[in-house]
């Protein structure tokens, strides 16, 4: 069980303390009146208890994404975190729209947007019952569409970033994402993940320019981001996973873009919050070293991942608050109300000690992930986690 002296611990107990206080406290490795506790819930759960086709929400925003979360932040009782404005996906100017065919389980669109170089397109599949998916991405040939990208980019009028920063309140902490290079790049990239990997092989003279671009993309959005003070900014690296990714290609083309953001959010004062689920072990340590990071999630156990949380709160948790890592498929999916206590128990024994944890999931919440396991992740953090 978490702990302090009994002084501190009393004069805690007579203060009341918002969600956004207590997290804000662990990201900043203090000690609040319990461990925060945010499962990632940011998408497939909040769709689901709105009852609704997928599409309605992630296609029609009928109701938007943002507010589907906030619902179930209140559902659940749990301390909220709101992410939802992501600098690099914005779509800011708007893009135009066409459903080319609709099916019982899925729609078919096309969105796209002209430019000085011509259109700049992409196909997107919606599910009926999960989260949409591209069918094709915007650059489909790096040389004829790179110049199409850039210009829409150039475009966007950050100010609308802002515009949502009172919906969370002191319900939980408010924070604009970045995504990092390769979270970037496979978000555009026609063939995904796979053909943004081989990109690096393929056309290795092309691959530095791209980087350039998106550097200077982010040096002009961070400045002006630190400036209207979010609590955070996220580092969007799902895809900067080593799961996927390579040390090489971290080191080369994600961590400018950290090193970047780090500086000036320390710069500021404000949390700089880094995700990378999947093996990210050696992406903690290359940050410790190497980056102004604050916090890092979600730090998943294998078999998704390679972290152990005790091993990283002992090597690292004089720098990094620590947010995680109870298992998603395992057991937050597959596994009973038991089994959940039991594994964040166990996480918060492992490093919630001092303060400077957060407990959280080991990545996004399955979409049928239980009801029941959620409530009872949440009670380990409201009773156990107290810090007594």
């Amino acid at each position: 069980m978490a702990s302090t002296s009994t002084g501190q611990s009393s004069q805690r107990r007579m203060k009341a303390i918002t969600p956004r206080e207590r997290i804000l406290t662990a990201m900043r490795r203090g000690i609040p009146d319990r461990v925060p506790v945010i499962p990632d819930i940011s998408n497939m759960v909040p769709v689901r208890l709105t009852r609704k086709p997928f599409w309605d929400i992630y296609l029609h925003e009928d109701p938007p994404l943002d507010e589907a979360y906030l619902h179930a932040v209140r559902y659940f009782g749990m301390d909220g975190w709101y992410v939802y404005d992501n600098a690099t996906m914005s779509e800011e100017p708007k893009w135009h729209t066409h459903i080319v065919e609709s099916l019982a389980d899925e729609l078919h669109v096309r969105k796209w947007i002209e430019t000085p170089f011509g259109t700049l397109e992409q196909m997107i599949c919606y599910p009926v019952d999960n989260p949409p998916w591209e069918m094709s991405g915007m650059i489909k040939d790096i040389k004829e569409d790179l110049p199409k990208l850039r210009w829409y980019m150039e475009q966007r009028p950050l100010d609308v970033l802002f515009r949502n920063r009172q919906k969370i309140g002191d319900a939980g902490i408010y924070g604009i994402a970045i995504e990092t290079f390769m979270g970037f790049w496979v978000w555009v990239r026609d063939g995904g993940s796979m053909q943004a990997i081989q990109d690096f092989f393929q056309f290795p003279e092309l691959m530095p320019e791209v980087h350039k671009f998106y550097c200077d993309f982010v040096e002009n959005a961070a400045h002006r981001i630190v400036k209207e003070k979010p609590d955070e900014i996220l580092i969007a690296g799902s895809s900067s996973s080593l799961s996927l990714s390579s040390p090489k290609i971290y080191k080369e083309f994600d961590l400018p873009v950290i090193q970047l953001i780090g500086s000036l959010c320390k710069e500021e004062g404000i949390i700089c919050h880094q995700h990378t689920c999947g093996r990210s072990r050696q992406i903690v340590e290359i940050n410790y070293h190497e980056t102004d990071v604050n916090v890092m999630e979600p730090l998943e156990r294998p078999p998704g991942g390679d972290v152990d949380l005790a091993e990283v709160k002992k090597k690292f948790g004089d720098k990094f608050c620590l947010k995680g890592n109870v298992n998603t498929f395992e057991t937050m999916l597959n596994g009973s109300v038991k089994d959940v206590e039991r594994e964040a128990k166990a996480c918060i024994d492992a490093a919630a000690a001092g303060g400077g944890f957060i407990l959280s999931t080991g990545d996004q919440c399955g979409r049928d992930t239980p009801d029941e396991n959620l409530f009872a992740l949440i009670e380990v953090a409201k009773t156990y986690g107290a810090y007594l």
